[in-house]
């Protein structure tokens, strides 16, 4: 096995094509009262890291603390003996927590990432503890186990680098609790270790699926949810946009063979995680709703407290589903199938996967061509749209990022984001060579450096259309023509 840091991929990402990474929101200082704390805290995850070296050792997917970790378990370790949960043993989520912050503007205590092979599917493949003086402290390899290393010093972390994220202070835990949603969300997250998955619903026992734990939670700060099947709570209060999301809000999700439906809930805890029962093996725990599966299953939200604060506005996700007898258990991903050991770490998933849901419904119908259907309505809505600033159903205005969300909401897709740069973390990553009636494609244009600005439909045939600009409006283009070749930055596959 190839050493970390003689690594034989040293391609230079600049751009985060097939990233689900946000680049341009920097980090958020911390105030003058809280710098102190955060460096404490800082140096405490350092210390704690540090005094694993020669104790603990490098195994890929495995999570065994503290004597066995990969890079982002080790990383993971660290901060939760130390009071930080990041929820998430996967690189890539991790990669997505918190906040960016520039290379030049890193902090003790900030998580930093690494990617050796940028034509892969993963956007990251490797992250360390930054402990400052330019140095990080990680779980290198299999022959280094854990090491500090200077970003400056070998090619690998040169040529490498990829990117930062700030996760302290905002994961900090509250020192005080004091609105209703907080209040919840402390009482969730205190059943985590004591309360177990199941059905039927028991308070003596704290035994509790999705909806039975949201239902407990709010029933001990006085509100009642008057059911306990996800799929009714999901009819209560009003709707929530996902990037509008507060602590205490109900998250909702579907599973791998409920078609959709809603059949599980949580409570948002902030930070993009939620507190929720999770199944028999993995109990109550908290889970990250950025990618991978709980991305990909996230139905609705609705907030219940303080519902005059809710913005319900565009938010047409529909919630009038029936629930099954039983609510049906969110689906666990299982660990990839192992490859050969690539130096360093790729996604990182748990040691077990968790256990099928109950198939509570009869198996679904083959689907439709969905992705044939998007671009059929793609070349319907070409003469009766039109190129605009703000995204206006009512007189069919959009600009690229718009369409694209208007046709896929009219197949009953939500997008969940009308900008070109949020489109392009959605679903997988797919090659120029295979792309798909449906798959989105994305461009950067000559005075965005490379950034993504731009989303257009593949249509078959080598053919996107897209809202192209005032001058020309809704188009449909050969990928061989020189502007689209020049300014293609990636595709992705949001039907499966």
């Amino acid at each position: 096995m190839k050493k970390l840091m003689t690594t034989a991929v040293f391609t230079v990402a600049l751009t985060f094509s097939s990233v689900s990474i946000p680049l341009v929101q920097q980090a958020n200082a911390a105030t003058a009262p809280q710098q102190a704390g955060v460096e404490q805290k800082a140096d405490n995850i350092i210390s704690t890291a540090k005094n694993l070296i020669g104790k603990a050792t490098y195994e890929r997917y495995v999570y065994n603390p503290p004597h066995q970790f990969g890079c982002s378990g080790f990383i993971y370790y660290a901060f939760k003996q130390n009071g930080i949960d990041l929820a998430t043993r996967d690189t890539n989520v991790q990669a997505q927590l918190g906040e960016y912050v520039p290379k030049d503007q890193l902090q003790k205590g900030d998580i930093v990432f690494f990617d050796s092979n940028p034509n892969d599917n993963d956007p990251v493949t490797h992250n360390g503890i930054y402990i400052g003086d330019n140095k990080i402290i990680h779980m290198a390899d299999e022959e280094n186990d854990i090491l500090i290393s200077d970003l400056d010093g070998k090619e690998y972390y040169q040529k490498n680098y990829k990117t930062a994220r700030r996760v302290l202070p905002s994961f900090m835990f509250d020192q005080a609790t004091s609105s209703t949603g907080e209040k919840v969300v402390d009482i969730a997250e205190g059943l985590i270790g004591k309360a177990s998955y199941g059905t039927p619903y028991n308070e003596e026992t704290l035994t509790f699926n999705g909806a039975g734990l949201t239902y407990y939670s709010f029933k001990q700060v006085g509100i009642d949810l008057k059911s306990k099947t996800a799929s009714e709570q999901s009819k209560l209060g009003e709707p929530v946009k996902r990037q509008d999301l507060q602590k205490g809000d109900l998250v909702f999700l579907s599973n791998n063979s409920s078609n959709g439906k809603i059949v599980h809930a949580g409570v948002y805890a902030g930070n993009d995680q939620i507190v929720h029962a999770a199944g028999s093996q993995s109990g109550i725990k908290k889970s990250v709703i950025l990618n991978g599966y709980y991305d990909e299953h996230y139905v609705t939200a609705r907030r219940v407290i303080d519902v005059k604060a809710a913005n319900s506005e565009d938010n047409t996700e529909s919630t009038e589903t029936e629930a099954p007898s039983v609510e049906a258990q969110p689906d666990g991903q299982a660990p990839s199938a192992p490859q050969e050991k690539p130096e360093p770490e790729t996604d990182v998933q748990p040691a077990a996967p968790e256990e099928k849901p109950e198939n509570t419904e009869a198996k679904p119908a083959p689907v439709q061509n969905k992705g044939a259907e998007v671009s059929s309505l793609a070349e319907n809505v070409m003469d009766k749209a039109q190129y605009g600033y703000s995204y206006d159903e009512r007189t069919m205005s959009f600009n690229s990022a718009g369409l694209a969300y208007y046709v896929f909401k009219q197949n009953g897709i939500d997008l969940q984001d009308k900008t070109a740069a949020g489109q392009a973390t959605k679903g997988q990553n797919v090659s120029k060579s295979q792309l798909k009636e449906g798959d989105l494609v994305f461009f950067s244009n000559s005075s965005s450096n490379g950034e993504i600005v731009n989303t257009a439909i593949y249509v078959g045939n080598n053919e996107v259309i897209m809202s192209a600009g005032k001058s020309v409006g809704v188009v449909k283009r050969d990928l061989n023509r020189s502007w689209y070749q020049e300014n293609y930055v990636t595709a992705r596959r949001i039907i499966q």
